[in-house]
């Protein structure tokens, strides 16, 4: 069978070759030659690949172990259906897929399946999502997730030979969104993550986006549409990373991180689930990092209550440079003159966790009866409850992170480079999926996300094809 491919191109490259190298040599276009070159080995591949397919999916063997996978599930295999799947060399190739549907359906409706449809279970055991091939699923959801905008990302896309326009694109985007997010926690680990001896840091904070809301009521007499909100919503973020004994960050450890539109309940059950999957009782030390939002610290100690977390191993650290730009603000009551020496003395002051020092030098240095209570306020409403978030020298002394600079950086790329951008606005639904994806995407976990997330049927099948040996040699394409 592949033979017979081999020869069927070498016969047709033959006349082929001599056209284009005599369009070359009129042209002098190398750009036209290396893309004719390139579409002719693109057709060899899909050949290739549709042969070895079809060989698979009409084995007996293959189909009879399909069959008893499909029993555990409920299913039955009612016919072959002729579908078209697109292959990552944007080519698109014809096959007969066997076609599962409820093994016993109800007479009174048309139900077929899981939520009212049939499966082409063995595409979807081979890595197939919305009939495109694992490949071209990688490639077109990251070109989606990196570019400003699905026109761009198509425009892009087809310069590689891949022609998917804005509607396919969203729905492979959404496919995969709609797999990552029911399995997040674990979808994004390797199963190889070592924490042990480590100091695991937890940053947490909060980003912006619009959301799109479609309008109550009746569409006006003079407007073709229905029209929409469009309010600022803050996304919550958190990042999770390793530090070694002198602090340093460890590189062998891709950094976890993820996002969602929920609450901070959403938000902190979220960051559980991801925790609960990390053999965390080998890292020697935990460490909280966010600025001064009460939902954070209030959110870190239930969580910690859940998980019943050892105290003297867990720390909490409000960002100092959050604390320094809150202190700013007191710095700014004073006269102008004095500014300068104020903000040395007081930063000095806050660094060495020196509280009761910068409480006395602030009443001693604002004068002002009203500068005064509104600067012993802000000291009373930040600084005084956050003492033991602040211990900025000590936890130098620790080789502990005094910032949270890890997860600023994360909310300006995951988020504001792509769902703050000016214009852009976001259903819920599809910025929890973009959310999720470009974290994954972002912290250098995208191949280990989208290997899982292809490979989740097929792990529920493989101990139905490796049972039988026998059958398992009679796969072979000649």
């Amino acid at each position: 069978m592949l033979n017979d491919i081999v020869q069927e191109f070498t016969q047709r490259m033959e006349s082929r070759m001599l056209e284009i190298v005599a369009e070359f040599t009129q042209q002098l276009n190398f750009a036209d030659l290396e893309a004719a070159l390139n579409a002719e080995l693109a057709k060899l591949n899909a050949n290739f690949q549709q042969a070895v397919l079809q060989k698979l999916l009409l084995n007996y063997a293959f189909i009879n172990m399909l069959k008893k996978y499909a029993g555990t599930l409920g299913m039955r295999l009612k016919e072959y259906r002729c579908i078209t799947l697109t292959l990552s060399n944007g080519q698109q190739i014809k096959i007969d897929s066997p076609y599962f549907i409820k093994a016993k359906p109800h007479k009174w409706r048309k139900k077929r399946g899981p939520n009212g449809s049939g499966r082409h279970m063995a595409l979807e055991i081979l890595g197939f999502i919305g009939r495109v091939s694992p490949g071209l699923l990688l490639e077109a959801v990251q070109t989606a997730l990196l570019c400003p905008s699905y026109d761009v990302a198509s425009t892009v896309l087809k310069g590689r030979g891949i022609n998917l326009d804005v509607k396919a694109l969203r729905r492979l985007c959404r496919l995969a969104g709609e797999v990552g997010v029911g399995l997040r926690g674990s979808v994004s680990l390797s199963g190889e993550e070592n924490l042990q001896g480590h100091t695991l840091v937890i940053s947490i904070d909060g980003g912006r986006l619009r959301e799109r809301r479609r309008k109550r009521g009746r569409k006006a007499k003079d407007s073709k549409r229905q029209g929409y909100h469009a309010d600022w919503k803050e996304p919550k973020l958190f990042t999770i990373y390793l530090t070694n004994e002198k602090g340093e960050i460890v590189k062998k450890f891709q950094p976890l991180q993820d996002a969602t539109m929920e609450n901070h309940e959403g938000m902190f059950a979220l960051l559980e689930s991801y925790l609960r999957n990390l053999e965390i009782e080998d890292a020697a030390r935990i460490v909280f990092c966010g600025d001064g939002s009460a939902w954070i610290w209030h959110g870190v100690e239930a969580l910690c209550k859940r998980m019943n977390f050892d105290k003297p191993s867990i720390y909490q650290v409000l960002d100092h440079t959050h604390a320094k730009q809150n202190l700013g603000e007191i710095v700014e009551l004073l006269n102008s003159t004095k500014q300068a020496k104020a903000r040395k003395k007081w930063e000095a002051l806050l660094w060495n966790g020196d509280f009761d020092a910068l409480k006395n030098s602030i009443k001693e240095t604002i004068t002002g009866k009203d500068n005064r209570k509104q600067a012993l306020n802000k000291f009373a409403n930040y600084f005084t409850g956050n003492q033991e978030r602040m211990r900025y020298s000590w936890f130098k002394t620790q080789d502990l992170p005094c910032g949270s600079g890890h997860v600023e950086s994360a909310i300006r790329r995951v988020i504001n480079l792509r769902l703050k951008a000016p214009g852009t606005f976001w259903l819920r639904e599809m910025a929890e999926y973009f959310l999720f994806l470009r974290s994954q995407l972002l912290s250098g976990r995208w191949e280990i996300f989208m290997t899982n997330l292809t490979a989740l049927t097929r792990r529920a099948f493989w101990p139905f094809y490796a049972a039988d040996g026998s059958e398992s040699e009679s796969l072979e394409v000649q």
